[in-house]
């Protein structure tokens, strides 16, 4: 399997539009891997995970083409992670020349009410095709299983993350979130899964964290221990952070150096992994 990071920041991205923080006043500087744009990733180039507002940039800076894509799976119904109104842009009318059939996308109840508000009659599967998706509940994208495990964030926004399992192989990405509910924890447990790759939410990087919303490095650590205890994971697993806040008191370059002691990779904007 692979992944393939196309963005790597959290809401107000790295730089902050308004921010004359040293971090943001660092990446414009610097820019290269400094600079970080809204979370979205791409799995094995045939599921997409998320849609931020930053998808344009990622057609653009990442080499993204939306055009033959036909998985988009949604993390919770921030609009960060969810700009629903982009994909209007797939409509008849708008988008010429594209792969026949919807792009489907799975999303929770929240996302899901926020989907048929915006698109209507629109998502009469001719283009668009929603499918509400439920915490626990696994589904199938062809010969992937993806499970949705519920996260601890906004809980108005029906927040997931999620395990995908193909081939043999298995990755959990898990932003956003924090440490994770008992009952998510215990569901996990009983999945018997073997993960190959864990893609961790590290929003506070290096600043002090609560269990509650998101993570740092400190919490990065208990919750992948608990990985460890429950059988999950192993020495031979990759672990990658991912969505990154200025708030987190490191650049990119500071970050890296304290990951790589506990043995954590950090993502960028484009990095990509094989496992």
């Amino acid at each position: 399997m692979k992944i393939r990071y196309l963005g790597t920041a959290a809401a107000e991205g790295i730089p902050g539009m308004f921010c004359g923080c040293r971090i943001c006043q660092n990446a414009l500087r610097v820019r290269g891997k400094e600079v970080k744009t809204r979370s979205q990733a791409l799995v094995d180039e045939k599921i997409l995970v998320d849609f931020p507002p930053d998808t344009y940039m990622h057609i653009l800076n990442c080499g993204l083409d939306l055009r033959p894509l036909k998985y988009c799976i949604i993390t919770h119904a921030h609009n960060d992670h969810f700009y629903v109104d982009d994909f209007w842009c797939r409509l008849e009318g708008i988008a010429h020349d594209i792969e026949e059939g919807p792009m489907h996308i799975y999303l929770t109840e929240a996302g899901y009410q926020m989907a048929l508000a915006c698109h209507g009659e629109n998502a009469d599967g001719k283009r668009l095709k929603f499918h509400k998706i439920e915490a626990f509940v696994p589904f199938m994208i062809e010969d992937y299983r993806i499970t949705p495990i519920g996260a601890q964030h906004s809980l108005d926004t029906d927040p997931v993350i999620y395990v995908i399992e193909h081939d043999g192989k298995a990755l959990l990405y898990a932003n956003d979130t924090g440490y994770l509910p008992e009952t998510s924890w215990e569901y996990l447990a009983k999945m018997n899964v073997r993960l190959d790759f864990v893609s961790l939410d590290c929003t506070y990087m290096l600043a002090e964290t609560t269990y509650l919303n998101h993570m740092g490095l400190n919490t990065n650590q208990v919750f992948y221990q608990k990985l460890l205890d429950l059988g999950l994971c192993d020495e031979h697993t990759v672990v990658y952070l991912n969505h990154f806040s200025h708030n987190g008191n490191a650049t990119h370059e500071e970050f890296v150096r304290e990951a790589e002691k506990v043995g954590y990779g950090v993502s960028y904007d484009g990095l990509e992994v094989e496992f």
